[in-house]
């Protein structure tokens, strides 16, 4: 490939992936990679990624969610369960430089899809498993979803909001364990393949639903032994009876957030407001941007008055009066009124967009954060695009999701497989998408 053709395709254009992956995160890592100009080739099950089959989408077999987390991939349908597999698993592994598989340990080996099996065809492979809530203890073995693994993690309890009644947390979303396990997948990927180039040396690489959620955590929960761990356990007995009493998930989450100070009282410089049609965000860390929002606002923080004493009855009601007097000047006036007044002086704010209005969002049409694409199936559509910008190798989708198992033969020609192979491979139902009304490949 000439120099000008790997610019135009991108830093990964000598690069080829085979993903083993259903569902989100890997399969998100495996269009970054894509994206990076990476040729690749997604293996999928004779039904198909799960993934194709989500409710939300009007035509079979090609889920909305899918075509996002896999676009300008190659799709082979192998069934793995079949003996002769074996040797289409070999080849791939042979011409690939990276191997991404997401699935239970116990079905690595069982498909000839763990590590020492792939380094034995290829010694220099990059390796990436994302083991769901890690390769060591009970839960090594159970099927990964992201649901359990914010649950597990504490995410849900921090970020869910309660039911109707109360009683239970609902399903976080968007799917944030999925997503930057993806991101993070990727970014080991490249780290991996920059050590090979250097050493010649593969590896293997793991990520984790679980690990990638208490990730997400750690700027607000860490313990520090000297100052954090006698309230927790102060706070552990107070939540085991909490539990005990028949508390729902609404009250056990304000307990929490009241103890860990996850709403600070007064606290009325980096949060949201209600304003009088709509809402808007306030960034102000420093005491420069924390002056200009008081004066903007025309109130006075009862912390810097005299004699304030943190921590009693009176502060915190003073503090409580302060914050609603803010609520109630913001509320009185529009969000562009808002907007106008605090940017003049500098202090950094926003609306904030309900998910559907970011795709009209000027701000993020500017930068090139929403691009405009086509799908063969689905016709023109809108979507974020890749979360980086390089200037000499920009990354850029290259074509749409494929349809299932559209370059089966293809990629099995390039692997060497000749013609006889690949009809002997199809008629044994190793390779081929199912057919329902056949019931078989």
């Amino acid at each position: 490939m000439s120099d000008q053709s790997a610019v135009t395709r991108g830093a990964l254009s000598d690069i080829r992936v085979v993903e083993f992956a259903q569902a989100l995160a890997v399969p998100y890592c495996g269009k970054l990679l894509g994206d990076m100009g990476a040729d690749v080739v997604k293996v999928e099950p004779p039904r198909g990624d799960t993934y194709r089959l989500q409710s939300r989408s009007p035509v079979k077999h090609e889920g909305k969610d899918f075509a996002i987390a896999n676009r300008g991939k190659r799709s082979l349908c192998l069934d793995f369960s079949k003996p002769d597999a074996v040797a289409v698993i070999e080849a791939l592994a042979q011409q690939a430089d990276v191997v991404l598989v997401s699935m239970k340990g116990s079905d690595l080996p069982r498909y000839g899809l763990d590590y020492d099996t792939i380094r034995a065809y290829n010694n220099e492979i990059v390796f990436l498993h994302n083991s769901p809530y890690g390769s060591e203890g009970d839960l090594a073995q159970m099927g990964g979803y992201d649901v359990v693994a914010m649950g597990l993690s504490g995410m849900s309890s921090l970020l869910a909001d309660a039911d109707i009644a109360g009683d239970a947390p609902v399903m976080v979303r968007p799917a944030l364990a999925d997503m930057v396990t993806g991101m993070l997948s990727c970014l080991a990927v490249v780290t991996a393949i920059r050590h090979r180039d250097r050493t010649g040396e593969g590896q293997r690489v793991e990520t984790s639903l679980f690990h990638t959620s208490l990730a997400l955590l750690s700027n607000m929960f860490y313990r520090y032994e000297a100052y954090d761990r006698e309230p927790m356990a102060a706070f552990a007995e107070k939540l085991a009876d909490l539990r005990q009493a028949g508390a729902g998930f609404e009250e056990q989450k304000r307990a929490m957030r009241e103890e860990f100070a996850v709403d600070p009282p007064g606290n009325i410089y980096f949060r949201h407001y209600r304003t009088r049609d709509g809402f808007l965000s306030v960034g102000c860390l420093t005491p420069v941007l924390n002056q200009k929002l008081r004066d903007s606002l025309g109130v006075e923080d009862p912390r810097r008055a005299e004699g304030f004493e943190a921590g009693t009855p009176q502060a915190r009601a003073a503090l409580d009066a302060f914050m609603a007097e803010a609520e109630r000047i913001v509320a009185g006036r529009t969000t562009d009124d808002w907007l106008a007044t605090l940017r003049a002086v500098g202090v950094p704010c926003a609306i904030v967009n309900f998910p559907h209005e970011i795709f009209d969002d000027p701000q993020a049409r500017a930068n090139g954060y929403i691009e405009d694409l086509v799908h063969p199936i689905h016709g023109a559509y809108q979507t974020v695009s890749s979360p980086l910008k390089m200037d000499a190798t920009p990354l850029r989708h290259h074509g749409p999701s494929p349809a299932m198992g559209a370059h089966t033969d293809e990629v099995l020609r390039e692997l060497g497989f000749d013609e006889g192979t690949v009809e002997s491979l199809r008629k044994a139902a190793v390779v081929g998408r199912y057919d329902e009304q056949r019931n078989a490949c």
